[in-house]
């Protein structure tokens, strides 16, 4: 008898196969036997016909790592087919924490990736120090879907430097000593690598106190220095956030790890955007450059038709890496913003500092906004309405027309993003094509009150194979499972195979969808706070490790999931003997 056979699907496995009919058998959490018809009694038998059976994504860049102790489904990524998630990403992270240094990285989880603080404050146990409690905790806690973790090298620095020499300073001898003897230490515990973010004074995810966080402004002989020990591991990847489109490329740091290391690194990021129509095409080129010179180099992109749903009091980490914007987001408050949306003082600089072609890294120029909901009777009857449009009717200029709605509502006016990233199938494809990108970047459990990438294989399925036909589905499932897994080293998942983990999504290919309209607010943040969420239209069953945890997108109760760990390249290991 087997646990769970899933009878009459489309098996799309991931693979790059052609599609087939077929049945799958699960036993203790693993595939045990797929073929044309299987009669073999089960405890559970889904029937799936008419419905696409397909790999579980794999989503390489969330921030979980508060989420999935509230949320253990890390909704919404689940609804939408993901399986497995890696956390710590950018560098943000819990561990290694002294607990006098507890209340600031939950700060400055608020601050870099807005998750809410009171939430975290609620809701972490704090019941570890060093990584490897931290992994022990996580792999006791209750988990729907399978996490996997980076060390995080913000909390690796300010464990051993102490937080003002972590920004300020190298490391000494000693302490780059003691950073390497840590990583190795969370990678015999799990890790899968470590992640950072190397933006300077650009990078939006500031302190909360407005200063870079410690790797962005670190020596990059640190990173480089650690990186080595992957190499002498032959284990691993590094995640770098080291572009930031036209503002800032540190990409030569993301050269030097790899070159060093001689594992894969995952550069952050390739967008495609209508108003800089090279930048990805640059990206591209660049990728290419690094495989003629044998880097090991992947571009995680962000190619959904993402857009971003927000007022004044929850957009700042989309504005604090441009002026007048940087300056307006160190006002806290309804009341503070406000003023400073009145200031004559303010405006003026605003006028003068604004430019809308450094914008489109930042959800795109202010005059490609809509309104949504003015919250007031002078602007209601420019609901829908792009700032271009109101500010045209009214005969100012486009940055004074968004001031004065923040001080007409005070600060509580809703607006859309329009051009947060581009609606042109034809960049997207270009860069979907490229062999050393990864289709996913969704930022889960991050920005919980403007934003949800959760969405994002949904929406890369329904727009590019569905509506625009440039892709098949057995390319695109390989891009989002079999490609991230490999890439990871997470060598049993990703692929419907025998013998591999069950982590699978059954969905109808007619129904597939989501709601491109509105996102929707959920009051289910500990102590009922909100968030907004996209949820999915045409999921049928998610599974994860051979259990379904979501039917229709309303969770079963199972919990499933594990802490994954990466393996062990011995051909790097015998390259680093020599």
């Amino acid at each position: 008898m087997y646990d769970l056979i899933i009878k009459n699907g489309t098996i799309v496995d991931g693979t790059g196969a052609t599609r087939f009919e077929g049945d799958i058998a699960v036993q203790d959490g693993v595939i045990a036997r797929i073929d044309s018809v299987i009669e073999t009694v089960a405890s559970r038998v889904i029937d799936a016909k008419g419905q696409i059976v397909a790999p579980g994504v794999i989503d390489p860049h969330t921030h979980y790592d508060a989420a999935v102790h509230w949320d253990p489904y890390c909704t919404s990524s689940s609804w939408h087919g993901n399986t497995t998630v890696v956390v710590s990403n950018c560098g943000f992270g819990f561990s290694p924490c002294r607990p006098s240094d507890r209340e600031r990285y939950m700060l400055m989880m608020e601050n870099t990736e807005q998750v809410p603080a009171a939430a975290m404050q609620r809701a972490l146990p704090w019941t570890w120090e060093s990584f490897p409690e931290w992994m022990a905790h996580m792999r006791k806690l209750n988990k729907g879907i399978n996490l996997a973790s980076y060390m995080p090298l913000n909390s690796l620095m300010i464990y051993v430097m102490g937080l003002e020499a972590a920004k300020t300073r190298a490391a000494t001898k000693a302490e780059r000593a003691q950073m390497r003897d840590l990583l190795n230490e969370a990678m015999d515990a799990g890790a899968i690598g470590f992640a950072m973010s190397h933006l300077g004074v650009y990078n939006s995810h500031k302190d909360i106190d407005f200063t870079p966080m410690p790797t962005d402004s670190m020596f990059p002989e640190d990173a480089v220095y650690l990186a080595e020990v992957l190499r002498e591991r032959g284990q691993g990847v590094i995640q770098c956030l080291a572009q930031l489109n036209a503002v800032v490329n540190n990409s030569f740091l993301v050269e030097e790890m790899a070159r060093v290391s001689g594992r894969p690194i995952l550069h952050n990021v390739v967008i495609g955007f209508d108003s800089a129509p090279e930048h990805h095409v640059n990206v591209l080129k660049w990728l290419d450059s690094t495989v003629e010179r044998g880097l090991n180099i992947y571009s995680q992109s962000l190619v959904h038709r993402s857009w971003a749903e927000f007022t004044a009091l929850t957009v700042d980490t989309l504005w604090q890496n441009v002026e007048p914007f940087a300056e307006f987001s160190t006002h806290v408050g309804s009341e503070a913003k406000t003023r400073a949306a009145k200031d004559p003082a303010f405006r003026q600089r605003a006028r003068k500092a604004y430019d809308p072609n450094v914008m489109y890294a930042s959800g795109g120029p202010i005059e490609s906004h809509k309104l949504v909901d003015a919250k007031s009777s002078r602007f209601a009857k420019y609901e829908g309405q792009l700032i271009a449009e109101i500010a045209k009717a009214e005969g100012t200029a486009p940055i004074d027309i968004l001031f004065d709605i923040i001080a007409d509502t005070e600060a509580h006016a809703d607006f859309r993003t329009t051009e947060a990233t581009t609606k042109d199938p034809a960049k997207v494809d270009a860069i979907l094509r490229h062999p050393r990108v990864l289709a996913g970047t969704s930022d889960g459990g991050a920005h919980v009150k403007f934003s949800d990438g959760g969405v994002y294989a949904t929406d890369v399925i329904a727009w590019m194979e569905r509506e625009e036909k440039r892709f098949t589905l057995e390319e695109l499932h390989s891009l989002l499972s079999q490609r991230p897994a490999e890439v990871l080293g997470l060598e049993d998942r990703g692929t419907l195979v025998e013998g591999k983990a069950a982590d699978l999504y059954i969905y109808d290919y007619e129904k597939l969808d989501y709601n491109r309209e509105q996102m929707d607010i959920v009051h289910d943040l500990p102590e009922n706070d909100w968030r907004r969420v996209i949820r999915a239209q045409g999921v049928e069953w998610v599974v994860v490790n051979g259990e379904p945890i979501m039917h229709n997108s309303e969770a079963t109760g199972a919990m499933p999931g594990r802490m994954l760990e990466t393996v062990r390249d011995d051909r790097s290991l015998a390259e680093a003997a020599e």
